[in-house]
Parts: C-alpha cells; structure tokens; sequence
C-alpha cells in the first residue's frame, strides 16, 4: 500500500484495492440495477397494463369467472387522501364513507345476478363515475327510477373508448340492449383522442352474424408508441417513478409543508376543506370548445350510427370534473384556466344535438345545484357521493325512458 507524498501520514487505499475486487464491486452494482430494471419492467406489463394504451384487448367471452358478492364495510377517507403520503395532512379533509354491497359478475364487471334468460334494456359503458363510492352506483339508481334492467359495463381507469370498445367486440347481450350509455368525462374530452379511434373498423370487424357483436383480434395503435408518446407514458406506468415520486411527497411536506404533486387541498367558501386532483389541473386548461367539441362531434356521431344500425340508441353522458364544479375553492390563476370547461361541454352537447344524438350534460344542474348549498362530490375523492349520483341517474332517464317505448 502506497503513501502519498504530499501528506505521507495518508495512505491512497483507493490504489490499495485490486482491480478484481473492483470489477466485483462493478458487477454487483450493475446487476442489481438490471433487477430494478426487469422488475420496474414487469410491473410496467403486468401491474400498470402499459401495453393496454397501444394494445388495447377484446377480453374473450369464453372466459368467465365465478360471480361475486363482496361486503365492503364503511371507510374513512376516500381515494385522494390515499395519495398524500402523510395522513395526518388529510385528516381535516378525510370523510366516513358508507358501507355498500360490491358485486361481480361472470365477467368481472359490478353486476348482481339476474334470472337467466332475462335480458338488459339499458347497457351503460364507462369509467369510474359509474363505480362510485356510494351506496348505490349509476346503473342502480337508474334501474330503480324506471324499472328496467341496467347493466354496468365499466371499468376503473377505463378511460373513453376502451369499455367501448369491448361492448363491441361482446357476444352475451342476446338480445342486444335497446340504449347504449356512454359516460365521457370532461378531463379525456380532446380531439386528438377522438380523432385518432378507428370507430368505423370496429364495427366492420365485429361481423354479421345476430346480434353482430362479435370482435376478433387486437389491433396495435402505433402511434401511440411513437417515442414522444411513450416519453409521456413511462413515468406513470412505472414502480420506480412511482415510489421516487412517493418519497419527494414526503420530503415536501415534511420540509417545505407543501402539497405532493397529484394533490392539492384547498377551502371552498361554503363547503370548507376539499381535496383536488391536480393532474385535473393540468389537462383541463388544455381543453377548448374550438377545435376539440368538432372533434368529438365527429367520432360520437360515427359510434351511434353503428349502434343505429344494429337497433340501438346511444345516450351520452358529459361528466363535469370536480375542479370545474368547485373552481371557486381554487386560486384566481386556475379558476381562469378553467373557464372553457363550461363552454366546452355545452359546445358538444349542442353538437350532439344537432346530430340527433340524444345527450345529458350534467353541468348545469351540478352546478346550479351546488350553489345552493347541495354538494355533489366527496371531500376526499374525485366522485360523486350519493346526492350527485342520484341526481345523474334523474337527469339520464328523461332522456332515457322515451327511446324505451
């Protein structure tokens, strides 16, 4: 072991270790950064179902699994709490969430069983509104206002198109549903997104053959691996953004006592202490009723010929987000970020209209009726409570129980 000359008292241990201890060091280094990196990719795959943006799959019918009933006993705090990383933060926002039945059908979607041989009226498709945390969902209410049948084909995270899609491409409505509702909420409402679903292929693969709802085969979207949209996808569809993200919310509320970056609590003026989702924030100001209610019109108007077609009408329900509704809560700067949203859903409710497209847009009553004093969404959550779902599955059947006689 060398000395150094300058300081012969400190011995260079750096030049003291061999050149295979080194490359042990190196290796052991490079090999558990290879195992983040499958691990990080995997769950990529099988946790996030990245592949599903790009790759977007028809589930088989032939698959069904065993129906379910799922007490789910009451809870505090709702989905938005869950994502501050420090609890104590969210307890003044955090609210008792009732107890409710959970079912689940053959096919994984929230359904009670019925009698065999008896079909559905009404079919709706959709996200998460639809799966709200109430004691009763949408389709629930709406089948008990008017005494039909409802079936709930959405899915958490489904997004616009991807229960669409599978609707199509299903073979067990025998009969098919004599109305199809299509909830689109007002964050996924662009018109690059609209513009980009090939509606008319799906419907030209779904064959001839009664009731006509049969879909075989996936169809890559390869624009959507373009590598500036894979750049976009990459941090939300991966472990290590995710806990890298966790551990900075953290550290910003422990040291600078600031909001992590998905949310933002905030003092609405009638209704006290809120919870907001800030990707929201982000997306809604992009939105314009020029050029994205067009848009929309354009590929809505293709989705309910193809269900004319086949002997269905299509409803559909515009969902305001619970940034728009309570923008009042919110900073001068984002309140005027949001000021289109309005104007955007009444742009492409009146195009709907235009088209003969029967339509529900859910944001004037929203609003009316919280600026009297009645709130519509939990504290804690982007959803609706009880009083906003009854009053959408209200405003669903006026214009619902006409296209049933």
């Amino acid at each position: 072991m060398e000395t150094r000359l300058d300081h012969p008292e400190v011995l260079t241990d750096f030049k003291a270790v061999s050149s295979r201890r080194a490359r042990a060091w190196v290796g052991f280094c490079m090999a558990i950064w290879l195992l983040l990196m499958v691990g990080d990719w995997a769950a990529r795959f099988r946790v996030f179902r990245w592949q599903d943006q790009w790759m977007p799959a028809v589930p088989s019918t032939t698959l069904e699994m065993a129906a379910t009933r799922k007490e789910i006993p009451t809870q505090q705090g709702g989905g938005l709490t869950q994502m501050v990383p420090v609890p104590w933060m969210v307890d003044r926002y955090a609210e008792a969430h009732p107890a409710y039945t959970e079912y689940r059908d053959a096919w994984g979607y929230a359904n009670a069983p019925l009698p065999e041989g008896k079909a559905y009226s009404i079919v709706m498709l959709g996200d998460s509104f639809m799966l709200s945390l109430g004691t009763q969902n949408v389709a629930q209410v709406l089948a008990s206002l008017g005494g039909v049948e409802v079936y709930n084909h959405a899915k958490r995270g489904a997004g616009p198109f991807l229960e669409m899609r599978r609707f199509i491409g299903s073979d067990f409505f025998d009969p098919p549903p004599k109305v199809v509702i299509w909830n689109l909420t007002a964050r996924e409402l662009g018109a690059s997104l609209f513009l980009r679903q090939a509606v008319e292929y799906w419907f030209e693969q779904a064959g001839t053959a009664s009731p006509g709802l049969a879909l075989s085969g996936h169809g890559i979207r390869w624009d959507l691996l373009a590598p500036s949209e894979l750049r976009k996808s990459w941090p939300n569809t991966s472990v290590a953004a995710f806990f890298s993200r966790r551990f900075w919310g953290q550290m910003k509320l422990a040291v600078f006592h600031g909001w992590p970056r998905d949310v933002l609590g905030a003092e609405d003026p009638v209704f006290g202490p809120m919870l907001f989702y800030r990707e929201n924030l982000r997306v809604l100001p992009l939105l314009h009723p020029d050029p994205d209610a067009p848009a929309i019109v354009q590929t809505v108007a293709k989705v309910a010929d193809g269900f004319k077609a086949w002997g269905m009408d299509l409803v559909v329900l515009l969902v305001p987000e619970k940034e728009q509704i309570h923008a009042r809560a919110l900073s001068p700067e984002d309140q005027q970020a949001l000021a289109d949203g309005p104007a955007l859903l009444a742009a492409i409710e009146a195009g709907l209209k235009q088209e003969g497209i029967p339509v529900v847009n859910l944001m004037p009553r929203f609003q009316a009726t919280t600026d009297q004093g009645t709130r519509l969404y939990w504290r804690d959550d982007t959803h609706w409570n009880d009083v906003g779902i009854r009053i959408a599955a209200e405003e669903l059947w006026q214009v619902t129980e006409p296209l049933l006689k």
